[in-house]
């Protein structure tokens, strides 16, 4: 059974997938009128700003948990750049044209597990926290002003391996600065690479599960 939930405005019906969510806290701190967190019953309520200003702040929650439909008609805009952002002690977070084992997400945003041990893979819940994950989100710089050609990035998992992408992307480091554009490479997800943020098959050698 999905858990998703749906809070219905007058203008904007905002999504919320709690097996996404990473408590960035961004909407609470952005609107904590719509977002009141620690609340008994409905706790999103949509009415409380105005439809276009909750639809640009549901656009920077980072895993795509939040998702909206305006009444309007206006959608999620789709990003210029196929971007990755390697996250300090943390998960890839996806802002991107992008599919996962071909299929189309509804969002344009996620954030992917690579320390391993997420219990909802791919996706990050945030067990990077609490098994002491440490990677600094560095990036070997590698052509970082290449052209980058309009496309779908295809996002694949590998059985007990790497997330595998095709298609054009950046790789930004910690700090947000293009490091690589690529067309295709593996991430780690194991959480054992030597070679973070990409994968060197050391899934093989400690016995990596995952679909």
């Amino acid at each position: 059974m999905s858990k998703k939930q749906t809070s219905e405005g007058e203008k904007i019906t905002v999504h919320f997938d709690p097996q996404r969510c990473i408590h960035s806290g961004n909407c609470v701190r952005g609107l904590p009128g719509v977002f009141r967190a620690g609340v008994k019953g409905p706790w999103i309520n949509p009415d409380e700003a105005e439809a276009d200003t909750l639809a640009t702040l549901i656009e920077t929650c980072p895993s795509g948990a939040l998702t909206f439909d305006l009444k309007s008609g206006l959608a999620e805009k789709k990003p210029d750049l196929n971007t990755i952002t390697v996250e300090a002690n943390g998960p890839i977070t996806v802002l991107a044209d992008f599919t996962l084992n071909d299929e189309e997400p509804d969002s344009y945003r996620a954030t992917f597990c690579r320390c391993g041990a997420s219990q909802n893979k791919p996706w990050c819940d945030g067990a990077h926290n609490q098994i002491g994950f440490e990677d600094a989100g560095n990036v070997q710089v590698f052509n970082p002003d290449a052209e980058l050609p309009a496309g779908v990035l295809k996002i694949k998992t590998i059985k007990n391996g790497s997330l595998f992408l095709e298609g054009p992307h950046r790789i930004c480091n910690a700090n947000g600065e293009t490091a690589r554009t690529d067309d295709r490479c593996g991430i780690c997800r194991c959480g054992a690479s030597q070679n973070k943020p990409f994968c060197d098959g050391s899934h093989a050698a400690i016995g990596f599960q995952a679909d």
